[in-house]
């Protein structure tokens, strides 16, 4: 076999090992990023909800020297969501942590979507960090 065969089916291998890896309803991190100085990770209780369902997001804050960063505002984190879903009960980064609930977005009665794939984003200080949710109808 040509060594371009032999990396295809590494890669090939590796890939479904990865998304073999993803099945996992609970604790996932799918999200890192930084920005300012500071970097960031996002993670969901649940990444598999119904619609109208709940996960806590649990943030984690570093400065550049690799710090936990405590900032006592409860919107020092900002949430968005692709699909809608809403953020309560923030709280102050304590630590480097700071948790939210997310709550997904209510099954629409006009449309036939069984299921949809929400990317929720926090963000600090131009750190920006995601998780996607599988929302689904019960």
């Amino acid at each position: 076999m040509s060594h371009i065969k032999i990396w295809f089916w590494i890669v090939a291998l590796l890939a479904l090992l990865g998304f073999a890896g993803c099945s996992s309803n609970t604790l996932s991190s799918s999200g890192y990023g930084s920005g300012s100085g500071y970097t960031m990770s996002l993670t969901a209780t649940n990444t598999t909800i119904p619609y109208g369902g709940q996960s806590t997001l649990i943030v984690s804050v570093k400065d550049a020297s690799g710090n936990p960063v405590n900032d006592s505002s409860t919107t020092a984190i900002t949430y968005s969501s692709t699909q809608g879903g809403t953020f309560t009960g923030a709280t102050p980064l304590d630590g480097g942590v700071s948790t939210a609930v997310y709550t997904a977005p209510a099954a629409s009665t006009t449309t036939t979507q069984t299921s949809v794939v929400d990317q929720v984003t926090a963000s600090y200080r131009g750190a920006i960090a995601y998780v996607s949710i599988f929302v689904y109808r019960p």
